[in-house]
């Protein structure tokens, strides 16, 4: 590994294990993750991966309930445990005193690998992820959220949606997490990620000893999502965001990015060309931030990225600007500068000459000073990127990124931006909404609201 500190070890049974030593406070992080969540979903069990999150934390074959489980916790004197259900990932984690190493390690074993999953403790826990569902039905950001999804991944939105639905979650049995168990909560599907005052040596021994007879399976199940040019046409929405003021009109453009799983070539690229459209001074913020009629505050009024994924990268764009002038009107024109001038622009030596590619690649460098600051953040960053693209891809990957070269970004640009048909979404107050409902209508805009943003509200 070229990352200080870091060590990699795999398992006969395929259980991956990563520890990075840093004995700065005598405390130790320690996560497990599998590779799963919405990715792996079918319309049919959608929400199911995190209510079984949830029901790690019931019981298992050596703390039968949520009693002895919570009192386990606290007689190695943790205070922040958790889980979460992500795209490409579940995972669960805390910190423990450096020297209750073993018992951190063994209780993530049992949780894993012997939960109970008692009738009683799903019937009550189906409720708290119910709460949850209805309550993302209230946040603005969910119902962004979702709607890019369904607009994006409209075969298969339900696979970047972790909350699923209310009948399915309420619907569900035990029988039905215990397969997810016995299909991905296998060794060869997951991670131990081990940081802070340890040795490496001794944290191989133990998670050998503690997890050297998980039993894995001849193979895990994944099928890529299809579609790459989900679009026929411009789609155009505006979104009455409560959280927008009436003194900025705010617009979005998305667009399907490359995955990992079948477009890890270009995701090289799609980084590069990430770290190239965040300068400041740059090409692509200055043109922009001159235009007057934008009215663009600062640079940092403008971004534009793309997150890598296992199956449902996506590309985004986005820019705040000042209401003064019809929000129509606003709108239009940045889709005008966008697609005759900025889209040309990044397929041009102006946007990734040599200097400036030297310039990135200085950064990315940098960047990695901030990432090993701690432990725990680094392995939870690492944890993110093994479960959406794997070893192979993060041992590689500094490698890849310094031999990316003008040709590399252009292409990626050319086969997932120039020509491609996104979803361009204004943001602006709900006042602002009404007193231009009419004009955004004329325009061919529709509305994003919470009765139509959800994939399963037909």
């Amino acid at each position: 590994m070229s990352v200080p500190g870091l060590y990699h070890y795999r398992l006969e049974n395929g259980l991956n294990l990563f520890v990075m030593e840093n004995n700065s406070a005598p405390l130790t992080f320690i996560m497990i993750t599998v590779r799963a969540g919405a990715v792996t979903q079918s319309s049919e069990n959608a929400g199911l991966f995190h209510l079984y999150e949830h029901m790690m934390f019931k019981g298992n074959a050596k703390y039968p309930d949520q009693k002895a489980t919570m009192a386990a916790l606290n007689e190695m004197g943790i205070s922040d445990w958790n889980g979460f259900t992500a795209t490409d990932e579940v995972s669960y984690y805390f910190t423990v005193p450096a020297k209750m190493l073993r018992n951190g390690l063994e209780f993530w074993s049992y949780a894993i690998r012997t939960p109970r999953m008692e009738e009683a403790e799903l019937k009550n826990e189906k409720e708290v992820v119910v709460s949850e569902i209805t309550g993302n039905m209230t946040d603005p950001s969910r119902i962004m959220y979702a709607a890019v999804g369904k607009h994006l991944f409209p075969q298969k939105p339900w696979r970047r949606d972790t909350s699923g639905t209310v009948e399915i979650v309420r619907a569900a049995s035990a029988e039905q997490l215990k397969d997810i168990q016995s299909t991905y909560y296998v060794p060869n599907n997951a991670a131990v990620f081990v940081g802070g005052d340890v040795d490496h040596d001794e944290a191989y021994r133990l998670v050998q000893e503690i997890y050297g007879d998980w039993k894995k399976t001849d193979s895990v199940p994944f099928e890529p999502v299809p579609e790459k040019a989900p679009l026929s046409s411009l789609e155009k929405y505006v979104y009455p965001d409560a959280r927008s003021s009436d003194s900025f009109v705010q617009v979005g453009y998305y667009l399907r990015g490359p995955d990992s799983e079948t477009d890890a070539a270009d995701t090289y690229g799609a980084d590069m060309w990430g770290m190239l459209l965040q300068k400041p001074d740059g090409p692509f913020k200055n043109l922009l931030k001159n235009d007057e009629k934008l009215s663009i505050p600062q640079a940092n009024y403008i971004s534009g990225y793309y997150s890598t994924e296992r199956a449902s990268g996506i590309i985004q764009f986005s820019s705040v600007m000042l209401n003064d002038c019809p929000p129509v009107e606003k709108a239009e024109h940045w889709l005008d500068v966008f697609m005759n001038k900025a889209v040309p622009l990044m397929q041009t030596d102006e946007f990734f000459g040599e200097k400036l590619l030297v310039d990135a690649k200085n950064m990315l460098e940098n960047s990695k000073y901030y990432e090993l600051e701690t432990a725990e953040g680094f392995l939870r960053s690492l944890s993110n990127l093994w479960a959406s693209s794997g070893l192979d891809y993060f041992v590689s990957y500094d490698k890849k990124m310094q031999a990316v070269k003008g040709k590399d970004v252009k292409a990626f640009v050319q086969k997932y931006i120039a020509g491609k048909n996104g979803m361009f979404v204004v943001f602006v107050s709900p006042s602002l909404y009404e007193s231009n409902k009419e004009d955004f209508s004329a325009a061919g805009y529709q509305v994003i609201d919470a009765e139509n943003a959800f994939w399963w509200k037909k």
